[in-house]
């Protein structure tokens, strides 16, 4: 701000006077002679004069300029601005700006450096080096060989922003009343806790839940608890000390409490990252789908009837087979699999990528063996093609080593496979030794529309045990029997019991081992006649009889307000039946109609037909309301076949600047149900606590002091608050982010030099504080005089209390000001001695909602205090 204020001052230094004494100086060039410049008193005036006669624009000074290489933006950075010998300004690059931008020398003599050390890069054939001083640009153009090639997406890590010390605390409640006709009435609270503290470039998390459900204790579980930071060397690295998981690169993910060292991708651009998968399914009702990885919920979120798609699974791990549960209104509970791996992973050439993990085992699944482990595994890039990898695992009674090769099959796509060996010693006391042979292949086919998200298979011989099921078999074993848990089918008619009551077991003296496992996911674009998606997931065991598989088909076509969809699919998981389940849907927008456009009404329609559950129709009309959309409200009806149940359902859910709130009830032959839950935020800095939104992750604070109700761009229903602050929940971590008030929001009286921040760059979890410099008051042209003369032209009018300028005299004595008050006193500086200064007291200002006030002043010589 200051930077840019100073160099829009010398920019109008120099053309004011360029006015007055543009003529002497043309004479003065024409002669050969020098200018007689003893008049000018003002030393800025000086070099103003000194600018004209070499021709520069800029004043010697470091300023904050935007850089582009080869017209890409690259970020922000001070550049000093220095005379070279032909007292020309130029910027100075040195020796931090050549290898922070990774400028590279073809050969010694392209290494010119002046005394002051700034390098001279016109010496490079066919480069230039522009700066545009009006704008704060600096555009540099190098030939593609002087020059390191980053991929898109890449930040440097010197605009990485660790942020501020802060403490930070989630929260959601929930709440939900059931009343039977056949049962008596039951309700369940819970409550959802995630908060820790930043310190520098440390982070700490912890995870904890209450809940209480009728005729059960109340129950308090801290979920996990974690310290890590980042690394930002050569190799981006991750420290994490507590309870996370592992990666999936070599063995399958799971969960520990321990130590883990690895390096870290989410520090690289962001088209170098993996993806999550998506996932396809369908509800009958107002749904909750949970996701679970390890017994562990990573992922939940609420449907309307129809069918479903996931596609932002960012908490999911690496890999391991995700268990989806489709919670409906009733109490209804389905399930089935999605096997998960990620996509062949390979490592830049000469790039290396490594975990090294140390600590105990942990899973969710109320689980008491806990043995300690250690596990190391390493990538390295040869070169474009072939990435070898491996790794091992060491714990009690249990070992492993793996090794593959990730091979680049070009415009064929890419493919690893890897083989495992595992010893294991089971729960009876037997010896196991088996292998594992895993392919795994990605491809996409853009130029026909065709997307390979995931194409995997892995075979498994009958001894072969995972860690991961290894852990499992000697926990899952009871008095010589080995127990399973599901859901059992003929208790889905009794509605709103909890997961606990709906569980059953089954024992069998086997511990039933995987063989084979498949997974594919294809979307072929059809142009105008829409899309069609095929997933298929299908595992097998050494026990055929409990194979699970998971594959749905399906086509979407969209025109103009009106869209449509249909869909099969077929699950069978390992202790269920198969299920088969067709489905429509159709969605109408009623935007047509002029006066129910602003609400954005959408009608949507959706029909399914299961053979365990029957028929199922469902009928929402859903829109938004406010001015800025953060009320929405929905009204559904739906008719089941099985029981001949009928419903109504109302939702609402607001969106605030403090939280979020939402309501629901649904109206059944058998029950009602009526549901509220509550969440937000709450954030401790060292000015104060900010109650806001949930931080998801990266959390920006804002700062606007005088700026209460303005708006921030696309944030729904945040305001500045009352202390002048607003928390955005999250943001992208190592990416440039934009933070920007709503400008149709400034009130008459407020003015923002730059209402816009574009280069955010928060890690991972940090706190970033954003601050906006707003000034209040009101918008006054003031005709400035002094001992009978004009107020010197370019002189700066400033705040004595602040020292911070509101407004710059032009010609003839003219100054805007900005932010002022009535009656406040000012002060006009063109000097830094006593007689280029003076002082001058606004009257008494009009409140004008548009516009500004015109007065005339006369400046009197500063008092001294």
């Amino acid at each position: 701000m200051y930077s840019s204020r100073l160099l829009l001052t010398a920019v109008l230094k120099y053309s004011v006077l360029s006015i007055c004494i543009a003529n002497t100086l043309s004479v003065s060039h024409a002669e050969n002679t020098a200018f007689n410049t003893d008049f000018l008193k003002d030393k800025t005036d000086l070099v103003a004069v000194d600018a004209l006669n070499y021709g520069y624009t800029i004043e010697p000074g470091t300023y904050e300029f935007a850089v582009s290489i080869n017209n890409q933006y690259i970020g922000k950075r001070p550049i000093h601005f220095s005379k070279n010998q032909d007292n020309q300004v130029e910027p100075c690059l040195d020796q931090a700006f050549i290898d922070e931008y990774k400028i590279l020398f073809s050969s010694a003599e392209q290494k010119k450096i002046n005394a002051q050390g700034c390098y001279d890069l016109s010496v490079i054939p066919n480069a230039q080096v522009n700066p545009q001083i009006g704008e704060q640009k600096l555009n540099i153009t190098l030939p593609q060989v002087n020059v390191s090639q980053n991929p898109r997406g890449f930040v440097s890590p010197v605009e990485f922003d660790q942020g501020i010390h802060a403490v930070i605390l989630n929260y959601s409640a929930n709440t939900s009343y059931f009343q039977n006709r056949n049962e008596s009435d039951r309700y369940n609270n819970s409550l959802f806790l995630n908060g820790g503290f930043n310190i520098g470039p440390w982070r700490y998390r912890n995870n904890t839940n209450f809940t209480q459900y009728s005729g059960q204790n109340s129950h308090w579980q801290s979920v996990s608890n974690k310290l890590e930071r980042d690394f930002q060397t050569k190799l981006p690295t991750r420290l994490e000390i507590g309870d996370s998981f592992s990666n999936s690169d070599v063995f399958d993910s799971f969960n520990f409490r321990g130590i883990q060292l690895s390096s870290d991708s989410m520090q690289l651009p962001s088209s170098l990252q993996n993806y999550a998968p998506t996932i396809h399914g369908t509800a009958q009702s107002n749904a909750t789908v949970e996701i679970r990885q390890n017994g562990y919920i990573v992922y939940s979120t609420n449907v309307a009837a129809g069918h479903f798609t996931i596609r932002d699974l960012y908490a999911a791990n690496d890999s391991g087979d995700l268990e989806v549960s489709v919670i409906e209104s009733d109490g209804r509970v389905r399930k089935f699999i999605q096997p998960y791996s990620s996509v062949p992973n390979m490592v830049r050439p000469q790039q290396s990528k490594f975990q090294f993990t140390a600590g105990q085992y942990r899973s969710g699944n109320d689980q008491n063996y806990h043995p300690y482990f250690g596990q190391l595994t390493y990538a390295y890039g040869v070169n474009n093609f072939v990435t070898p990898y491996t790794g091992i695992i060491a714990a009690e009674d249990y070992y492993s080593g793996a090794a593959g090769l990730a091979f680049s099959l070009g415009s064929f796509g890419a493919l690893s496979t890897d083989l495992t060996y595992a010893n294991n010693k089971t729960a009876q006391g037997d010896s196991k030794d088996g292998v594992s042979v895993r392919f795994l292949y990605a491809k996409s086919l853009n130029s026909i529309g065709t997307n390979f998200r995931l194409v995997g298979y892995r075979y498994s011989s009958k001894d072969y045990y995972s860690f991961s099921d290894a852990m499992q078999e000697r926990a899952q074993y009871k008095d010589g029997l080995y127990q399973y848990d599901y859901q059992a089918d003929n208790l889905n008619n009794e509605a709103q019991l909890s997961e606990e009551q709906r569980r059953r077991y089954f024992y069998s003296p086997t511990y039933y081992n995987k063989r084979n496992q498949f997974s594919v996911s294809i979307n072929q674009e059809l142009g105008d006649y829409g899309q069609l998606y095929l997933t298929l997931a299908k595992t097998d065991f050494w026990q055929a009889e409990f194979n699970q598989e998971n594959w749905q088909v399906g086509y979407n076509k969209s025109f103009r307000r009106f869209s449509y969809g249909m869909y099969y699919q077929h699950s069978k998981s390992m202790l269920h039946n198969d299920e088969n389940i067709f489905g429509v849907n159709f969605t109408f927008n009623l935007d047509r109609v002029a006066a129910l456009k602003k609400y954005d009404l959408m009608s949507n329609t959706n029909y399914q037909h299961s053979d365990r559950f029957g028929e199922n129709m469902n009928s929402a009309l859903s829109g938004s309301f406010l001015e800025d959309k953060n009320l929405s409200a929905q009204i559904q009806v739906s008719h089941q076949e099985q029981g001949n149940n009928n419903q109504i359902a109302l939702n609402t859910n607001y969106r605030g600047t403090k939280f979020n709130s939402s309501l629901g009830y649904t109206y059944a032959d058998q029950y009602q149900q009526a549901s509220a839950s509550i969440d937000g935020g709450i954030l401790i800095h060292s000015d104060g606590v900010v109650f806001g939104q949930q931080m998801y992750g990266n959390p920006i604070l804002v700062e606007a002091k005088g700026a209460q109700g303005v708006r921030l761009e696309n944030q729904t229903g945040l305001k500045v608050d009352r202390s002048g602050y607003a928390v955005i929940s999250s943001s992208s971590a190592y990416n440039r982010n934009r933070v920007a008030l709503r400008a149709e929001d400034f009130g008459q009286n407020m003015n923002i030099d730059s209402p816009v921040a574009n280069d955010v760059v928060p890690t991972k979890n940090a706190v970033v504080k954003v601050k906006f410099d707003v000034k209040t008051g009101h918008s006054v042209l003031a005709n400035l005089s002094y001992q009978d003369k004009f107020v010197a032209t370019a002189a700066s009018i400033l705040d004595p209390e602040t020292q911070k300028s509101v407004g710059l005299v032009g010609l003839d004595g003219q100054a805007y000001l900005t932010g002022v008050q009535s009656e406040q006193v000012l002060i006009a500086k063109w000097g830094d001695e006593s007689f280029e200064q003076c002082q001058f007291t606004l009257p008494k200002l009009s409140n004008r909602e548009m516009g500004y006030d015109e007065i005339n002043s006369s400046c009197h010589a500063v008092e001294e205090h």
